[in-house]
């Protein structure tokens, strides 16, 4: 079986991947298979592509238009009622086929996100790996990563999704260390446009323009980062944790990530942020920021609140699938205990808990199988799965940002 897979969400035909196909090839990485999930909007295009990707540098290639995913989600309807359409949450579903199929991880990436620098997946596959790295813990438990994303012009600004409630705050004391544990979930960060706030996009125009770390970081527990999902190796068995929850809106990922957090402290293991970087390229219209500080509202007004029940909740847990049941009682408890919510903020909480419920039974329909559950035929992805040998090694484009 594939040892990791690249699991992406487009509307577009998927040409950002044959530079990462190429990649992987030169640097030998040959158990990899790409998930890709279309949508409403995708051209049907991409699954010829992505076909002709599968032939050209023999890797596994499944592609799954909206026909192929109606006929997969038969077998998890829970999952099949709960994501949109035209939605970047139908990357779920590419989660769910990556643990079926057994693999060891899965990376999830942005189809606007451009190869930078070689090797892509040498820091992504020390996911399931002990390592030591530098360890920041702050007096506030907070820590923002783009701290060493030097933008231009040379202003301070916060990862989106950093609570609000901390950013004015200026006596942040920070305590640098050496700690070593199982990384289960690698953050690799970008240059170019920047994953900032919807009303920062609006107000003020920043490009990052140089990474300043050499090698990657962690954080020591209690000290916690936003991180998304546009280029992000999460650990099998954190796959039954972490669901893109599209009741988040634009907090889909930074929820998650923080659920991450507070699960690996439990269980001892640590988060990697740093490399590879990639170049995000992504233009964005007035409308479409409107839209997106219209996503992020609800996720910007509750997150203190969220924080404060994931870090006031205790496990027994001995699986991050089983602490992710352990949460999702506890926050629901919480939730109806609070006093000062509104109507409106208490439902939207209380959805996310059930949106966690729907997730678990849906990984828990995979279990322990073997992964070979089947398509009807007619309905089955294109899949190429086929000996590795050489091909003519073409030059990636690390730093034009095209295919």
């Amino acid at each position: 079986m594939p040892n990791i897979a690249v699991v992406t969400t487009t509307i577009n035909v998927p040409h950002f991947l044959e530079d990462y196909c190429k990649d992987f090839k030169i640097h030998n990485h040959t158990d990899v298979i790409f998930i890709i999930i279309g949508d409403k909007k995708t051209p049907d295009e991409a699954k010829s592509y992505c076909e002709r990707l599968a032939e050209r540098y023999e890797y596994a290639v499944e592609y799954y238009d909206v026909t192929q995913q109606r006929s997969y989600l038969a077998g998890f309807p829970e999952l099949d009622a709960y994501l949109p359409y035209n939605s970047v949450q139908r990357r779920n579903i590419g989660m769910v086929r990556a643990y079926e199929l057994g693999v060891s991880s899965v990376l999830t990436v942005d189809d606007d996100n451009y190869l930078l620098e070689p090797d892509l997946l040498k820091y992504h596959l020390a996911v399931g790996e002990k390592r030591t790295l530098r360890s920041f813990r702050t007096s506030t438990g907070w820590f923002n990563p783009c701290q060493f994303l030097t933008a231009t012009p040379n202003v301070r600004y916060f990862h989106r999704g950093f609570p609000m409630s901390e950013r004015g705050n200026s006596h942040v004391s920070v305590t640098e260390s050496l700690e070593t544990g199982r990384v289960v979930t690698n953050v690799g960060l970008w240059l170019g446009d920047p994953d900032v706030d919807a009303w920062v996009r609006m107000t003020l125009p920043l490009e990052a323009v140089q990474w300043t770390q050499e090698e990657n970081f962690t954080l020591s527990p209690g000290t916690w980062a936003p991180f998304n999902s546009q280029q992000t190796t999460i650990a099998r068995e954190l796959l039954p944790a972490y669901f893109l929850n599209p009741q988040a809106g634009r907090y889909d990922d930074i929820w998650g990530s923080f659920i991450i957090h507070r699960l690996a402290e439990h269980f001892g293991d640590i988060v990697s942020f740093g490399h590879p970087i990639v170049n995000h390229l992504q233009k964005r219209t007035l409308k479409s920021l409107w839209r997106d500080l219209d996503d992020e509202r609800m996720g910007v007004l509750l997150t203190d609140e969220f924080v404060r029940m994931l870090r006031s909740t205790e496990f027994s847990a001995k699986s991050y699938a089983t602490a992710y049941v352990e949460l999702a009682d506890a926050l629901d408890e919480q939730i109806k205990r609070l006093a000062g919510l509104g109507e409106s903020q208490a439902e939207f909480l209380l959805e996310y808990v059930r949106g966690m419920r729907m997730w678990s039974t849906t990984m828990q329909r995979i279990g322990n199988s073997d992964g070979l559950r089947r398509l009807p035929s007619s309905d089955r992805p294109r899949v190429s799965a086929v000996s590795p040998r050489s091909v003519e090694e073409r030059p990636c484009s690390f730093q034009s940002g095209q295919s």
